[in-house]
């Protein structure tokens, strides 16, 4: 328009005045006509893009492709597609379909879970997962420069939805440059400016600059996905060694070694983790700090705040809820648990741990048929772990099925975790009373665990047959077990443990030594240690000295935790103080809570006080004055342990007293029952 009006005012300019100035006239109307039109139009075009619908809405997903790398540089192989995924995971608007999810579809299609999602293969997972849309990436040597580019592609068309392109200057400005052509990404598919703005950590910062620590990083990241968690160490070990400020890479060590049974290694790597958070994205500063809290302070309630707030800045992420799970149980709000845990496995129908934290949850409240219908899902969709192979195993045993017990132990044999199995399979032998078989699985735990070094995994074994030997009065026993876990593992965890077996097995001197180390060295932000941990042991400490009286104040803090994932061990503590009080009722009534929740306890374990409480049951109604209840009780223990090993010291003391009961068909006078003679 201007170019034309100009050469119109030309022309004028060339003729008469009068002529000159009607051209003049005549042209300056073309000229706004012409420039109304332009603003007319602009403005009709800024209207439809603001009706137009975005690329992608919050309710749709992503499939992330690998990105097809022509620079030859190995480097960058599964690096920048990790890159990519951090920065389009701190986005609350996106939603990427996880790599879990994307392996099973790959076997589904029969696959390799470990072929590359380029081209083709990513569009037919992407299809195949009714996702809307796939990224892919790519990178090309320009001289020494990369050209890095993302386009955002309908599965369905093939059309391209949005695409960005960027230059790196260098190798080094390569993980910048990603998440700069990322953030841009990300607008064009439809997340708002100030979600953006919030949640946009640079790359270089929530990850690492190095490309070779991101690298080792990604490389654990599959093996978590494709293999074990405790295979995964030694990928994210390189990725802090060649970068000693990597946040996530130490995150990721902490949460494994908890999963594994490390507590020590895990607050050690949480540490660094939360220390190193300001270099982390949105999304997993919330993932560091509620790992943080639950680990290291302890503190349960803050855990449980972060995890609430995760769950509502990323309402479509599992992991919040699948570790509230865990928290709500631990504080003994088992339904709350149950309801977390079920929306974790709807968000994430491929994650392993979302399936064996949900059978916990229905074991926990003795819905047996539930958890194995949960686990035995799991197989199907080849999202099983060994947390669900131990629960199918737990539920068997509940059932009395010695076949799927069986199945489930040879499942285990040559796997990564068959310590775990060896330690379920110890205890499940010493609930029957069989301890000599419980003695040989656990030093075959001990040999499998240590051959792996997993060291406190090692100590824990120990210290749980000492608990048990000290619970039918092998005092002698328990007290050597403790002092060799103690030789290989002085962390607070091991130290209460310690305390509450010296104190049952009498050796109060040493057991308050421990329990003050304990205290000395856990902080005291730590609710479940103050609350269970310590007054369980005190307690122990008590009875060990023929003070139930003491023992049952010791107990009171652990009231408001009874339902919890220790309860059954405190209601049995507390059962044993009544009795020792000569209390019947009171003790009755614990007992009975701890044969009403058979499920309770932790899933590494079959809690050998749950088969203990029918004798304590039987004793406790005798003083009640319950001849007949007392009978039937006595009947069901011995008949619990028709196998038992017979030199037992409180098998034999059982069926003294039941023999007794039998022949006068008077009640027992009270005796002391906790330590055997």
């Amino acid at each position: 328009m201007p170019s034309s009006a100009s050469r119109c005012l030309r022309l004028a300019a060339a003729s008469r005045a009068h002529a000159s100035a009607v051209s003049r006239f005549a042209a300056d109307r073309r000229v706004w006509a012409g420039a109304a039109a332009l603003v007319a139009a602009i403005a009709v075009a800024a209207l439809l893009n603001s009706r137009r619908a975005p690329a992608l809405t919050e309710r749709d997903s992503l499939v992330l492709a690998d990105f097809v790398n022509t620079t030859g540089e190995p480097v960058f192989d599964g690096t920048l597609r990790q890159a990519l995924a951090v920065q389009l995971e701190q986005s609350p608007y996106l939603h990427i379909v996880s790599d879990q999810q994307v392996a099973k579809r790959l076997r589904l299609m029969g696959r390799s879970p470990d072929e590359r999602l380029i081209n083709a293969v990513a569009r037919e997972v992407c299809e195949r997962e009714g996702v809307k849309a796939m990224v892919a990436g790519t990178i090309a040597s320009l001289g020494r420069n990369y050209v890095i580019g993302l386009q955002a592609i309908d599965c369905r068309t093939g059309d391209s939805l949005a695409h960005e392109q960027r230059e790196a200057e260098s190798r080094e400005t390569v993980l910048q440059t990603v998440g700069q052509a990322a953030s841009a990404l990300r607008g064009k598919l439809g997340e708002s400016v100030a979600s953006i703005q919030k949640f946009d950590r640079p790359a270089d910062d929530a990850t690492t600059s190095s490309l070779e620590a991101l690298k080792a990083f990604s490389l654990g990241e599959e093996q978590r996905v494709k293999a074990s968690e405790s295979e995964a160490i030694p990928f994210y070990m390189k990725a802090v060694e060649l970068d000693p400020k990597f946040a996530l890479a130490f995150a990721r060590l902490g949460a494994i070694h908890a999963n594994i049974g490390e507590p020590e290694l895990a607050r050690e790597y949480k540490r660094k983790a939360f220390a190193l958070r300001d270099r982390v994205s949105e999304l997993e500063k919330l993932y560091v700090d509620h790992h943080y809290y639950a680990s290291v302070t302890g503190e349960i309630e803050r855990e449980i705040d972060t995890l609430e707030l995760y769950r509502r800045t990323y309402p479509r992420d599992p992991t919040p809820s699948s570790n509230l799970s865990i928290a709500y149980l631990l504080i003994g709000q088992p339904e709350k648990a149950l309801a977390a845990a079920q929306e974790a496995l709807r968000l994430g129908p491929n994650h392993q741990l979302a399936y064996s934290d949900l059978a916990l949850m229905y074991h926990r409240l003795g819905r047996w048929d539930e958890a194995r219908a949960v686990c035995l899902n799991a197989v199907a969709h080849q999202a099983d772990s060994a947390g669900c192979h131990n629960e199918l195993y737990r539920v068997a045993f509940e059932q009395g099925d010695e076949a799927e017990m069986q199945r489930q132990v040879e499942w285990a044999r040559g796997n990564a975790e068959e310590h775990l199995m060896l330690f379920l399979e110890a205890s499940a032998a010493a609930f029957r009373g069989r301890f000599k078989a419980a003695r040989e699985l656990t030093r075959e735990g001990v040999d499998t665990a240590a051959r792996r070094k997993l060291k406190q995994n090692v100590a824990a074994f120990l210290g749980h047959l000492g608990m048990q030997e000290a619970y039918v009065g092998n005092a002698a026993l328990a007290r050597q077990r403790v002092a060799d876990a103690l030789t290989m593992d002085q962390s607070p965890e091991r130290l209460i443990e310690a305390a509450h077996v010296l104190g049952i097995s009498g050796g109060t001197a040493r057991a308050s030594a421990l329990a003050e180390e304990a205290d000395h060295k856990t902080p005291s932000t730590d609710t479940l240690f103050h609350a269970i941990d310590l007054p369980r042991a005190r307690a122990a400490i008590e009875l060990g000295r023929g003070a139930p009286a003491r023992a049952l104040d010791a107990l009171k803090p652990a009231a408001p935790y009874e339902r919890g994932l220790f309860g059954n061990t405190l209601l049995y503590l507390r059962g044993l103080a009544h009795l020792e009080a000569g209390q019947g009722a009171e003790a009755a009534a614990d007992f009975q809570k701890v044969l009403d929740n058979p499920g309770a306890g932790p899933p590494d374990t079959i809690p050998i006080a749950n088969a203990l409480a029918h004798l304590g049951l039987a004793r406790a109604v005798a003083l009640s004055g319950d001849v007949a209840k007392s009978r039937r009780a006595y009947q069901d223990f011995l008949a619990l342990w028709k196998d038992a090993d017979p030199d037992l010291p409180i098998l034999i003391q059982a069926k003294a007293e039941y023999a007794k009961l039998e022949g006068s068909g008077k009640l027992l006078r009270h005796s002391r029952y906790l330590r055997p003679t």
